[in-house]
């Protein structure tokens, strides 16, 4: 399956269906599902969870889920909310859907679409708050600086 790399909190947010447009520098021929894997930088991306009181990691270098790619189109400004930015001239809106989340199994990222075996994959049909508490992110220790963003 192809598979793209993205930074986080885009690819989390990709996957989660909040955001629907990831925006690129470059077009692609591909539709269909498309794999989410977020990138190895930056690794120390926190969210804030209201609920625990605490901030929680954000996963990186790893497969995330799985988007259905529906259209790659020239950006207009009104993709910018969809696309969580402002408008980039000459970018290309890569509009998506989500499918699943997928176990946070560790992958070496690439640029551009490269291919990521099926047999890879372990979809997790169930919802992403026991996707987010049941894996622990694969990026080891974790390391609370005072730089570390914050998603709040």
């Amino acid at each position: 399956m192809k598979a793209l790399s993205v930074k986080q909190p885009w690819a989390s947010l990709l996957v989660g269906g909040a955001k629907s447009i990831e925006v690129s520098t470059w077009s692609t021929s591909h539709r269909g599902p498309m794999v989410i894997c977020a990138s190895a930088n930056p690794n120390n991306v926190f969210w804030k969870d209201a609920d625990a009181g605490t901030l929680r990691l954000m996963h990186s270098g790893c497969i995330i889920g799985i988007v259905d790619l529906l259209e790659c189109r020239p950006m207009v400004k009104a993709d910018e909310d969809a696309a969580w930015c402002d408008l980039v001239p000459g970018a290309y809106s890569w509009v998506t859907e989500p499918i699943c989340y997928c176990e946070p199994d560790p992958i070496k990222g690439a640029l551009h679409l490269y291919d990521v075996r099926d047999s890879a994959l372990v979809r997790f049909e169930e919802s992403d708050d026991l996707w987010i508490y049941d894996f622990l992110p694969p990026q080891g220790e974790i390391k609370f600086t005072a730089r570390c963003p914050v998603l709040e």
